[in-house]
């Protein structure tokens, strides 16, 4: 009988080790799937605030290029009064 036990308690040691070997395994593997979930959503709130400011950068060039091309046609139209004018 006391062999019986200390194959029981033998086996029981085992099978908890395995146990917490496997919880601590499935552990870092959480730790590990949270760590990437945080860092992308970092990422992807950053492409997001990127791609807004490209847009306003978009909006502002093309502004810009309205304005230069209003600027454009006033000088044609000065040049255009003062070869009239000679």
């Amino acid at each position: 009988m006391t062999q019986r036990k200390r194959l029981n308690i033998g086996t029981i040691a085992i099978i908890a080790g395995w146990v917490v070997t496997s919880l601590t395994v499935f552990w870092q593997i959480a730790i590990k799937d949270a760590t990437y979930s945080s860092a992308i959503k970092q990422l992807e709130t950053g492409i997001s605030q990127v791609s807004m400011r490209i847009d306003e950068t978009e909006e502002f060039r093309l502004v810009i290029v309205d304005q230069l091309s209003e600027i454009k046609t006033d000088l044609r139209w000065i040049k255009q009064r003062l070869d009239e004018l000679k």
